[in-house]
Formats: C-alpha cells, sequence, structure tokens
C-alpha cells in the first residue's frame, strides 16, 4: 500500500527550516494520508485543506486498486472495500519523533509505530467462514451461479476484515527511522524509507 507517492511530490519543504518544521513536516504527510487530517498540512503551508483533500482522495483511489488487487479482488468489487480500506488507514498508530540534523544536511526523524494485526486474523477467519458457506452450498436446493458464489466470497471477506477491524489488536511499539534528504535546498522523505514504515503498520503488504 503506497499511499505517499503522490504527496511527496505535491508538498516539499524548503531547504530554510529547522529540527521542529521537518517533525511537524513529516507529521503532516502522515496524517494527510493516512488520517485525512489536513490540521498540520495547512499549517504548514504545504498547501491548503481542498489540497490536501485532492491528495488523499488521490491516494485512496490509487490505494485501493493496489490492495483489492493483492487480495484478488476485481475491479467491480473495488467500491465495496473502499470505506474499510479508509477506515483501516484511519485506526493506524504512529507517533512522530524528534528530528535530528546530519552533517550533510538532512534529517533523521524517528516514527513509533505498533503493527496492525488485521490481514492475518481476517484471512483466518475468513477461511473458516468460507469452509462453513461452501457447505451450506452443496445442500442448497438450487445451484447458484458463478457470480453469486464470487460475490458472496469477496463481501465474505470484507465482513471478516470489518469485524477483526472492530477490535483490532497492534503489537508491541517498535521504532524506525525515516530520513528527510535535502535535494535541491528541498526537503523530502527517503522514498525507501516511508516504503519500509508502510510496510511495517501493518502485519501484511
Amino acid at each position: 500500500m503506497i499511499l505517499l507517492t503522490g504527496i511527496l511530490t505535491a508538498a516539499t519543504l524548503c531547504g530554510c527550516t529547522s529540527d521542529k518544521s521537518v517533525k511537524t513536516y513529516l507529521q503532516a504527510l502522515l496524517d494527510t494520508s493516512y488520517k485525512n487530517d489536513s490540521s498540520a498540512f495547512v499549517e504548514m503551508k504545504l498547501g491548503s485543506e481542498q489540497e490536501a483533500q485532492a491528495l488523499y482522495d488521490q491516494g485512496i483511489d490509487t490505494g485501493v486498486s493496489v490492495f483489492c488487487r493483492r487480495l484478488g479482488v476485481t475491479d467491480e468489487y473495488q467500491e465495496e472495500f473502499r470505506q474499510i480500506y479508509m477506515d483501516m488507514l484511519g485506526k493506524v498508530r504512529y507517533t512522530v519523533g524528534a528530528a535530528e540534523k546530519q552533517s550533510d544536511g538532512s534529517y533523521i526523524v524517528t516514527v513509533s509505530y505498533e503493527k496492525m494485526n488485521v490481514f492475518q486474523p481476517a484471512l483466518a477467519r475468513h477461511q473458516e467462514n468460507v469452509a462453513a458457506i461452501m457447505e451450506s452450498w452443496e445442500n442448497a436446493p438450487e445451484p447458484l451461479t458463478e457470480e453469486e458464489m464470487v460475490r458472496t466470497v469477496y463481501l465474505e471477506f470484507k465482513n471478516s476484515l470489518m469485524a477483526v477491524l472492530e477490535q483490532v489488536q497492534y503489537s508491541e511499539a517498535a521504532d524506525m527511522n525515516v530520513r528527510i534528504e535535502l535535494i535541491d535546498n528541498v526537503y523530502t522523505p527517503n522514498a525507501d524509507d516511508i516504503v519500509a514504515l508502510e510496510k511495517a503498520l501493518f502485519d501484511g503488504e
């Protein structure tokens, strides 16, 4: 789930800044992308509330497509998963710590996070429920069409995700460093570090 790609190119920070500004900058990117919270984004003058919303919506569009493709969900059912995808992102846990300036002008920002354990328990629940559903199909008075069976399986997985999210569990907190690089007098987060953070927030890709 690569959410921050669009916002990284649209929201950069000029080279004349401070430790506090860099910390707030990363906070703004994360909050806008995951929480749909543009307060820090607007405070940093990275853009307007409307621009932040547009970037969030764009990220959701891309993210839902990738999310569904990796789950094997076909295009016509993507909208069914849009809200639950947004709900899942809104539940991620992270805390942006202090920024420390490096000798090359870049900054290292420590981010504390708790991995969300959602996919593995949802998949286990889904497999158990699908087994029961398939058994009921064998005793059905009339056979279902292939389309009906596919829809039933997809929506059951959606329901399993929803059930797990209602009482989602997290792993113990861990720390990760994100480098905010200075290139041509412009600050932007290191792309590899952002990808690593996004993967660390969830128990599966």
